[in-house]
């Protein structure tokens, strides 16, 4: 690994996933993005990673928030149920999570879709 993507790595993600939702959307205009529609695949990440390392509760927790949360309220929750989870996983899970917020972050629809 490049020291410049080491760097990089250690930087991203630069908030939280709870100060992330809260933030203004700049893609809030673009019908072909939508911060809390990313969350579910942000959301099957987590629980497949968590699962497959012996974290069953904390899978079933978040599942739990996924699936039964009030839907204007779900995107904060479960933001900060992903934050809550790397405050108490081991350091390499952690270091997975956060893996998975920086592509969630990052994501920009002009890398996707074309007009």
């Amino acid at each position: 690994m490049s020291q410049e993507s080491e760097e990089e790595r250690r930087q991203c993600p630069l908030f939280t996933m709870e100060e992330w939702i809260q933030q203004d959307d700049p893609h809030a205009d673009d019908p072909r993005y939508c911060r809390p529609c990313q969350l579910g695949l942000t959301a099957n990440w987590y629980f497949n990673e968590l699962k497959e390392r012996g974290h069953k509760d904390l899978a079933e927790s978040l599942h739990t928030i996924v699936t039964n949360e009030e839907e204007s309220a779900m995107p904060l929750t479960v933001c900060k149920e992903f934050d809550r989870i790397k405050n108490v996983v081991e350091e390499p899970l952690r270091e997975r999570l956060k893996d998975f917020d920086c592509a969630t972050q990052s994501f920009n629809p002009d890398d996707v879709f074309e007009d």
